[in-house]
């Protein structure tokens, strides 16, 4: 009596990184359409000196330097292109697209991930970081490497177990 092979389970650390991946995408799917729309009223605010006003329910109990990092930081987003969030939320899209292809098992996933990943620094490296220290590219550019590198790996596992042969049951 021959049994149907069942395709090896997914390793739990994968599921977990996917999970982390997916929410990752979508959190930055909103956060770019709001920011998208945000950015130019809050350049207008920042150019009119407006912001200071806006943040200050908020910056009340914090400490001189803290307020000022605040405020700094809002002033920086304001300088940002609307077109570094419009292609953010495209970018992200594309790698949802892959983490959910990756979610039902295929490779192709990892590569639509791997490059979406790749195009979000460069996008951020036109727009962003020249606001930012360099250490932002670092750290952002570590952490894609470690989560590209390990969906390579897990998908070369499951390879590996996939290609194991099979041991027949005895009677």
């Amino acid at each position: 009596m021959m049994e149907a092979t069942q395709p090896k389970k997914r390793p739990t650390g994968m599921t977990i990184l996917l999970v982390m991946s997916f929410i990752n995408a979508c959190w930055n799917i909103l956060s770019s359409l709001v920011m998208f729309m945000a950015t130019p009223k809050l350049a207008e605010m920042a150019q009119n000196g407006e912001v200071e006003n806006l943040m200050a329910p908020f910056t009340a109990t914090m400490s001189e330097e803290m307020r000022e990092s605040m405020l700094a930081g809002m002033n920086m987003i304001a300088q940002i292109d609307t077109k570094y969030w419009l292609f953010l939320g495209i970018l992200f899209i594309g790698s949802l697209m892959g983490v959910i292809r990756m979610f039902k098992g295929d490779k192709r996933g990892l590569h639509i991930y791997a490059i979406s990943q790749i195009l979000i620094l460069i996008n951020a490296s036109f727009y962003l970081y020249p606001h930012q220290p360099q250490s932002s590219f670092v750290s952002d550019l570590l952490l894609t490497a470690i989560f590209v590198l390990l969906y390579y790996l897990y998908f070369k596992r499951m390879e590996m177990q996939n290609n194991e042969p099979q041991t027949p049951e005895l009677p």
